[in-house]
């Protein structure tokens, strides 16, 4: 069996992401409800994928001036 090693995804809280991109949980809310950001719910439970979140990031202009190191953040929690 040869292939690429995949990794398991990393969820994030809505608290953990809004940390590590420096915004609050609401706004990471609007960014779900309007499809900005891409969000799993189990229930009432909301978890974030690393990678989605680092997309967001990037795509979204979420990562202004004081949002810089976020990406970086992402990356190593992988």
């Amino acid at each position: 069996m040869s292939g690429p090693v995949s990794q398991d995804p990393c969820y994030l809280t809505l608290a953990q992401a809004s940390a590590i991109v420096a915004v609050s949980p609401r706004t990471l809310r609007r960014a779900i409800a309007s499809k900005r950001l891409c969000a799993h719910r189990l229930g009432r439970l909301v978890r974030i994928d690393a990678v989605e979140l680092k997309r967001w990031i990037e795509a979204d202009g979420a990562a202004g001036p004081r949002h810089a190191g976020a990406a970086t953040s992402i990356s190593q929690m992988r």
